[in-house]
């Protein structure tokens, strides 16, 4: 994909009590693809930033969001997440059916969008559209075409969205913009055909100037604007009128001596700073009002974008290693002082080799997006939250608590909480009493677990006692609020019987196989259910019910020892430790009479190895009647490797990344020509 240049935005008033935001960022949601292999998403990607109040919106490419216990729910390239709780507002309903790249907002709750989309929410938008910042709901806001290529970059001033690019023209049915730059009017989408600055090759970036002279800053890989001295790859234009060229702002070089293509700007009252390619790439400062060169670092990367957050500029890119930027060592970001260049001591490490593309900032955070699926060792999918020192808080409440009696114990779990409050979980506790809302949390736990733990099993119980559980999670700045309260009933007289029927057995009939699927019975006896045992005949109540042909662990089974044209009856029985149950209701399919279908399940297992390393094992699942051609490996929710597969290996795989005193959740799917299977059970690996 080639280099996107990012939204560009008025910079938001920042506090004089800004401290510094630390190389961790919060442990919070991020985002993915809703199916790791799928090949319609490719590696996803966040390319745009914008916040606007609590609510920050993500733009890119990927088709869900995911929450810190790995869940994933849909959200396609486009989402919004709380700057206060970390969490993806899952009612917003704005989506696109191809990549977002640039953002904008008129403050007033429409964000306007850029990229390569032709459909937003269902209907027609050719590049641009507008939504509600609440709802995701789509504006009237239509101009006609973005055509063709696409757009880079956004900015909002005054009634009118700037768009830059690598557009021909972006059109309003009867009139139409000049290449690569246009004037749109927010209200009714219409060209203002009036304003013609003319750079000679695509804009990247745009950032309306802080000085209060109105102006609009663009960059990108054009040498000149309507043919001006002194505009190579950045100018200065006014954003009413005609748009003229600002000739006394003459750009001055921005990486070394060299004029190196812009993919990001942005300025306050003095300086306009660049995040530019070239030999390496290189973070620069330029004087708002001539042009001059202030500094330029160089790095060893592409710089992608420069945000400006509490006293600090933050560079990100594609630079990486020993000497990476100003001859230090940093890791795809670093911050500078805006005035000076100086290298600040921040020094997250990000674990991808593309890194970031988009940078934001707000009163309280410095937000990344990019390729990156950690950050510092934290799990942090594409988007990443650092949050000011000053502005950390406990952690947020653990998510989705749950208590089940049995006899003399009861077994709790929960889930992450959405936020670590941006400051690293360190443990869980455990407060438990025998009436509601009875929990002293000023008392010490009835357990403290570490923050890799999400369950606990309460031994010191009553049998019918009822007792009531809340659960803390902690960081360095203390204890977090409660979760919900859940409570359960320890019995020891539980009398377990055989569980019911399955219910809902059907089948399909791939080559080669009768693949039948059922839904587990709605009662269980008193006792999980443990395996299911598949009965076949010949013809309709043939099934002997002394003699399965199969038995499964999971809702489902491929009956391969079949002939193809010949009808088959199933019956599915559901077995706990009482015994097994009645039969379902009876299928009857005509193996090999239909289509090839994605492959089985594996199942996974997973130990510890030398290294540390993760020695993954899986079994090989029914195929679906189209050989099995990949197993894609998935780890803490992101795709670790795809392997390729050839009769019917490999079965195995050893992570050695996983890093010590760290755990790590794998799954495993098998792909074949008609598509993936379905994951894995999860497997923990965890390295002391």
């Amino acid at each position: 994909m080639a280099a996107t240049a990012l939204a560009a935005t008025s910079l938001l008033a920042l506090p004089p009590a800004w401290a510094q935001v630390v190389d961790q960022p919060a442990r919070t949601w991020g985002v993915g693809p809703a199916d790791p292999t799928s090949a319609s998403v490719g590696t996803p990607r966040v390319l745009a930033i914008l916040p606007v109040g609590d609510r920050i919106v993500v733009g890119g490419t990927f088709d869900s969001v995911i929450d810190p216990a790995g869940n994933q729910y849909p959200a396609k390239n486009l989402a919004v997440f709380s700057a206060s709780t970390g969490a993806a507002d899952l009612s917003f309903a704005g989506s696109t059916n191809n990549t977002v790249t640039s953002l904008a907002s008129d403050g007033q709750g429409t964000v306007f969008v850029g990229g390569t989309f032709g459909t937003v929410n269902g209907a027609t938008r050719k590049g641009l559209a507008a939504v509600d910042v609440v709802t995701g709901a789509l504006r009237p806001w239509a101009p006609s075409n973005v055509a063709p290529g696409q757009v880079d970059a956004l900015a909002y001033r005054d009634g009118a969205v700037y768009a830059g690019g690598n557009f021909a023209a972006i059109t309003d049915g009867s009139s139409s913009s000049k290449p690569f730059l246009a004037k749109v009017a927010a209200a009714t989408g219409s060209v203002d055909t009036t304003w013609v600055p003319a750079p000679n090759d695509r804009v990247r970036a745009l950032a309306v100037a802080n000085d209060g002279t109105g102006r609009l800053f663009i960059g990108g890989d054009f040498a000149s604007v309507s043919a001006k001295a002194s505009t190579n790859k950045i100018a200065a234009v006014a954003s009413t009128g005609a748009g003229a060229v600002d000739t006394t702002f003459r750009a001055g070089a921005t990486n070394s001596r060299s004029y190196a293509p812009v993919f990001d700007l942005t300025s306050d009252a003095t300086r306009v700073y660049a995040a530019v390619a070239g030999s390496g790439g290189a973070c620069a400062a330029l004087s708002a009002t001539t042009g001059a060169t202030l500094w330029s670092d160089h790095s060893n990367g592409n710089l992608q974008s420069v945000r400006l957050a509490g006293g600090l500029l933050y560079c990100a890119g594609h630079f990486s290693g020993t000497g990476s930027f100003l001859g230090q060592t940093r890791y795809k970001v670093a911050a500078v002082d805006p005035a000076t260049g100086a290298l600040n001591a921040f020094a997250p490490n990000v674990n991808s080799s593309q890194g970031p593309w988009a940078l934001a900032a707000d009163a309280t955070h410095v937000y990344m997006g990019g390729d990156f699926s950690s950050i510092s060792g934290v799990p942090q999918p594409h988007f990443a939250m650092f949050t000011d020192t000053a502005a950390q808080t406990p952690p947020l409440p653990p998510s989705s608590p749950t208590a089940a009696g049995s006899d003399g114990r009861v077994h709790l779990t929960w889930a992450p909480p959405s936020s670590d409050g941006g400051s690293m979980l360190l443990k869980y506790r455990v407060f438990r009493s025998t009436t509601p809302g009875g929990e002293n949390l000023t008392k010490t736990p009835l357990a403290t677990l570490s923050k890799t733990t999400f369950s606990f099993d309460d031994t010191t119980v009553t049998n019918g006692t009822t007792y009531y559980y809340v659960v803390l999670a902690t960081n360095a700045l203390g204890a977090g609020p409660a979760s919900t309260e859940v409570s359960a009933t320890p019995r020891g007289s539980v009398v377990v019987t055989p569980p019911g029927a399955p219910t809902g057995l059907a089948a399909t009939t791939p080559p080669g196989l009768v693949h039948l699927t059922w839904n587990a019975p709605v009662n269980t006896g008193g006792a999980p259910v443990t395996s299911y045992r598949v009965y076949r005949g010949l013809a309709p109540g043939q099934e002997d019910l002394g003699t399965p042909i199969g038995t499964s662990t999971t809702t489902s089974f491929d009956d391969a020892a079949v002939t193809s044209g010949t009808s088959y009856s199933y019956v599915v029985t559901a077995v706990n430790s009482a015994g097994q149950g009645p039969a379902s209701s009876e299928v009857t399919a005509t193996a090999g009479s239909g289509p090839a279908v994605p492959p089985g399940q594996p199942q996974l297992t997973g130990s510890l190895g030398p290294g540390p390393s993760a020695v993954l094992q899986w079994t090989i699942p029914s195929d679906g009647g189209s050989p099995i051609t990949k197993y894609v490996v998935i780890k803490d929710s992101v795709r670790l490797v795809t392997l390729s597969a050839t009769q019917g290996g490999p079965t195995s795989y050893t992570d050695t990344t996983l890093a010590r005193g760290t755990s790590s959740v794998y799954q495993v799917k098998a792909v074949n020509a008609v598509g993936s299977g379905p994951l894995s059970a999860k497997v923990t690996v965890t390295a002391p």
